[in-house]
């Protein structure tokens, strides 16, 4: 098992949906070190769109969320989440299951952050 298959298993992936990438960043100046992950998906992949027909990549737009911290150290999801053209033809950006539309951070950083407060 390699280091990209062990996060894709943490973080609950499924296909088409994969760690592509995994970069460890430390800044000694800021004594400040992040964790990056490249999410990427399977080539040839097909995604539903709101009738359940699989649908072609048309392109990709590039994303990035705050997951939780790995030990200390601050995490980042990135991905380039794939736009599909649907079966009536119109182009639109794919959910990914790890983060609400619009949204900056993952279900489980916004998860640990409504715990701290409520």
């Amino acid at each position: 098992m390699n280091n990209e298959s062990l996060f894709s298993m943490a973080l609950g992936l499924q296909s088409p949906w994969k760690v592509e990438e995994i970069i460890f960043s430390n800044d000694n100046i800021l004594e400040q070190n992040e964790l990056h992950l490249q999410i990427g998906f399977e080539p040839g992949a097909r995604f539903a769109d709101e009738s359940g027909g699989l649908c072609p990549v048309h392109d990709t737009v590039d994303r990035q969320w705050q997951h939780l911290s790995f030990f200390e150290h601050s995490c980042y999801l990135h991905c380039s989440v794939p736009r599909i053209t649907t079966t009536d033809g119109k182009v639109r950006t794919v959910e990914v299951p790890w983060a609400r539309p619009g949204s900056g951070f993952t279900l489980l950083f916004e998860a640990m952050a409504w715990a701290l407060i409520v």
